[in-house]
């Protein structure tokens, strides 16, 4: 049975709402601009090279937060990618490099899920 346009448009429609809705399932706290250090260049290209993809550093808006609330998981985490370009890494965690090439390959994915082998391969977590 063949649907019309808009018939499909309106069965696609509950599904993509519901993956831009978990996409805001964490809240960073006491966000502060953060200029990132020269290593986070070096760890981009080196990320670029595992993954085998392209990005431009400058294009991501980095913070540095007191912690990040995972309100899905009910957990906090170190480091928070959003689309398209934003990464968050709690204070305390923003020279760990593996958290800081995980989210490096989240942007270089521009995914949040972790269905990929490069984020083991790549950032070492």
């Amino acid at each position: 049975m063949r649907h019309p346009p808009s018939q499909i448009i309106r069965l696609l429609l509950p599904p993509l709402v519901a993956i831009a809705c978990s996409e805001a399932n964490f809240e960073p706290v006491d966000a502060q601009s953060l200029n990132p250090p020269d290593v986070y260049r070096v760890w981009w290209t080196e990320v670029e090279s595992c993954t085998q993809m392209e990005g431009t550093f400058s294009r991501v808006d980095w913070y540095s937060v007191e912690h990040i609330e995972d309100r899905e998981a009910g957990v906090r985490r170190a480091g928070a990618w959003q689309p398209p370009h934003t990464i968050y890494l709690q204070h305390e965690r923003a020279n760990d490099q593996r958290v800081v090439k995980h989210e490096i390959v989240h942007d270089l994915l521009q995914r949040r899920d972790h269905d990929t082998a490069l984020f083991k391969d790549c950032a070492r977590y």
